[in-house]
């Protein structure tokens, strides 16, 4: 069984720790609508594991992609921003995602893993690391519930994952590391962009259609940045390597 079985499972049980120990100080429903993300998040992170170890990552991504879309023109037509906001917002998007889905074919399954598996535990231990010792907003005109020591935790955890998995790409520690670093700060862009643009929109969630995450896009923005940003490096500098 592939190591990062076992390494994920480690993380999901550090991480419902952490979170059992964050609610411990907030309400009920908040800690209800912080279990229910929590989980959801857990099956998707099984059903993208398994898209790429059984070869159908692509159509995984396909999948988010055309929902993200969706999500963008619904939201578009609904709150009728300004015609530059608007044609801006598909422009930046359809690069991001076109590029993404490039990604999706160009790199090996290993190499894919290896990143995703950045990508989860920077995403969960952002949130975990934030409730437990967040104090410091990290942008509070785009999202307030964002703080600098979830961003630390979650970006610290994201080259700890990029360390344990060096030796599925055969990269030593000090490259390892500094995939960590460029996969943390790609899924940051991501994040902090997709919720400007909530903010830009005034909206609370792109849409509903994932329990608890709020939207295809609020849930998937990382990775979609992320697939883009290794992407265009595979274009400058990663290509001879694979």
């Amino acid at each position: 069984m592939h190591p990062i079985v076992y390494y994920a499972l480690f993380f999901a049980i550090i991480g419902a720790i952490g979170m059992a120990i964050a609610n411990r100080k907030a309400t009920r429903d908040v800690g209800k609508k912080r279990w229910l993300k929590y989980f959801v998040y857990i099956l998707i992170t099984i059903l993208i594991l398994t898209s790429i170890g059984y070869n159908f990552f692509f159509w995984i991504g396909l999948i988010i992609v055309v929902a993200c879309l969706l999500e963008l023109i619904i939201n578009n037509r609904t709150c009728n921003p300004k015609a530059v906001q608007m044609l801006l917002s598909f422009i930046i998007f359809f690069i991001i995602a076109f590029g993404f889905l490039l990604y999706a074919t160009v790199f090996e399954w290993p190499f894919l893993l290896f990143i995703y598996f950045q990508v989860f535990i920077f995403d969960a231990f952002c949130q975990i690391t934030g409730q437990l010792w967040g104090k410091h907003q990290l942008a509070p005109s785009i999202s307030p519930t964002k703080t600098i020591e979830g961003l630390a935790g979650g970006w610290i955890c994201c080259i700890a994952a990029a360390i344990l998995g060096a030796t599925w790409i055969r990269v030593n520690i000090s490259e390892a590391a500094l995939f960590g670093l460029l996969t943390g700060f790609a899924s940051a862009l991501g994040d902090l962009s997709a919720s400007w643009y909530k903010r830009k929109l005034n909206i609370k969630d792109y849409s509903n259609w994932l329990p608890g995450q709020g939207g295809f896009l609020d849930r998937f923005d990382s990775l979609l940045v992320v697939g883009f940003f290794y992407y265009f490096l595979y274009i400058l500098f990663l290509k001879a390597g694979f």
